[in-house]
Parts: structure tokens; C-alpha cells; sequence
């Protein structure tokens, strides 16, 4: 029944990611169900309440919730039961789940990254770390190539996620100077911000490219994994292309155009 409420709340919360693991073969899916429905919890946490001090302790709850399943010590939440037998049977690194939690901290304030080297600490935590463990739950090693495509896959979902967060006052995109908040409030691209938005899109794409050529690397089995990350070009060379029309445009292709590169990546296994 636990892993029956990890995937209904990855197919109503995490669409694409629900459609991915229906995309894997049926013995791999329970495993990522688990996995995306932990980060979706976590993801959601810093949103749960206007009051910074509650979602602080959601958070927190989560971390304590972690470091107790790594003493064998089990709470009773749907999402927690499947996950503590799957971090027990596959050994799963405990520092991976602790850091995608800690990450998410920044998602309760408004205050901008200090910087590129905390943005990319927080994409390689949060959407590195998940596809990590994806892998590693299907049996592969901790591989550079994975988390180079979970970074791509990260920018990408930010991508197009930016429209609601700047509209929630959020300042997801560190800028070399003061950013207009009312301009992008109301939809408009500063060219501060277009030019983060094509340096930050140009970088993912170089990682998502490196990643592919060693797509040898992941055996067979943990491919399914990678999947999530179907769509990662798409979103990545639009705003790479076009940034000013970050905010205005939809970051996507058809539903029919998006199901259909899903059929194709997973038949051929070229994620």
C-alpha cells in the first residue's frame, strides 16, 4: 500500500517524472516511485506554510525523519516506510538524502543565491543528488556522468518553473547587478537576467552533452533513471536561444511531441 501512495503522489504532483517511471520496466518502478515521492515531499516543504519558522521545521523533520532510519529507527509516514527498506536493502548513501533536504532551506527565503557557486551547489544537491540515488537504488555506481545530467535535468525543471517563483517573489537566478523585480514580476527579461539565464543554459546543455557521450557507462538496468531527464534539452536550448522569452513562453513541446520522445529514449535506452 506505501509504494501505492508514493506513486499517486508522484503522477498527481510530478507528472513527468510519473511518466517516466511508467515509461521503465515494471521491476524498476517501485524503487523510483519511492524516490520521487521523498523529493517531492522535500520540495514541497518550504511551501507548506507563509511562516518561514514552520516550513523550517518541516524540513527538519525530514532531516531527523533520515538520520533516524540510518539507526533503524522507522516513523510511521507513507513515504518513509518504503523509503527506510529501500535505503536498507540498497545501501543508499545517507549524505545524498541529508543534502537535498538541507538545500531545499534555501526555498524558504526570498533572498537570491550568493552567487554561482551556491546556485550550483543547490541544482547539484537537490536534482544532482535525486538522480544519484535513482541510479544507485537500480544498481549502477555513483557516476560523474549522472550527475552531470541531473544538473541539466535541475536548470532545466528551474527553467521552467521561473514563472510562478518570480511571481511568488522568489530570485531563483543569481545576476551580476540589482535585478528589476518589478520587470520580472510582470513577465519582462532584464538583460542582467537574460544574459544568467543564456550563460547558466549554455553550461547545463555542455553537461548534458558530456553526459551522453557516456551513456556506456550506465548499465542497462539503472536507465531507467535517467529518463526523468527526457526532456532536458528542450527547455535548456529555448531559453539558451531566447531568453528574453524566458518567462512569457511555454518551455515545452506537445503533450503528443513529449510522450512521443518519451516512447523513443526509453525503447532505445538513449537518454
Amino acid at each position: 500500500m506505501s509504494i501505492d501512495a508514493c506513486a499517486e503522489l508522484v503522477k498527481f504532483g510530478d507528472p513527468d517524472r510519473y511518466l517516466s517511471v511508467m515509461a521503465a520496466p515494471v521491476g524498476a518502478r517501485d524503487r523510483l516511485f519511492v524516490l520521487y515521492a521523498f523529493n517531492l515531499e522535500i520540495a514541497r516543504a518550504p511551501w507548506a506554510s507563509k511562516e518561514e519558522m514552520i516550513a523550517e521545521m518541516r524540513l527538519q523533520w525530514w532531516i531527523d525523519t533520515i538520520n533516524e532510519i540510518y539507526k533503524g529507527n522507522v516513523r510511521h509516514h507513507e513515504v518513509v516506510a518504503p523509503l527506510a527498506e529501500m535505503i536498507a536493502k540498497y545501501n543508499l548513501p545517507q549524505a545524498l538524502f541529508i543534502e537535498i533536504i538541507e538545500a531545499r532551506r534555501f526555498d524558504i527565503y526570498r533572498e537570491s543565491h550568493s552567487g554561482m557557486s551556491a546556485f550550483d551547489a543547490y541544482i547539484n544537491a537537490t536534482s544532482g543528488n535525486l538522480m544519484r540515488l535513482a541510479v544507485m537504488s537500480l544498481g549502477a555506481k555513483d557516476l560523474d556522468c549522472v550527475a552531470n545530467f541531473g544538473y541539466g535535468v535541475g536548470i532545466a525543471n528551474l527553467w521552467r518553473a521561473l514563472p510562478a517563483l518570480y511571481a511568488a517573489g522568489r530570485h531563483p537566478v543569481p545576476v551580476t547587478c540589482a535585478l528589476d523585480r518589478n520587470a520580472v514580476a510582470g513577465g519582462r527579461v532584464p538583460e542582467n537576467l537574460s544574459d544568467a539565464l543564456r550563460e547558466i543554459s549554455t553550461s547545463a546543455l555542455s553537461k548534458v552533452q558530456a553526459a551522453r557521450k557516456l551513456r556506456a557507462q550506465i548499465p542497462k538496468p539503472a536507465v531507467p533513471a535517467m529518463l526523468s531527464g527526457w526532456q532536458v534539452s528542450v527547455p535548456l536550448t529555448m531559453v539558451k536561444v531566447q531568453p528574453q522569452n524566458t518567462l512569457v513562453q511555454p518551455l515545452e513541446t506537445s503533450e503528443f511531441q513529449k510522450r512521443l520522445a518519451l516512447l523513443w529514449r526509453s525503447s532505445t535506452s538513449l537518454w
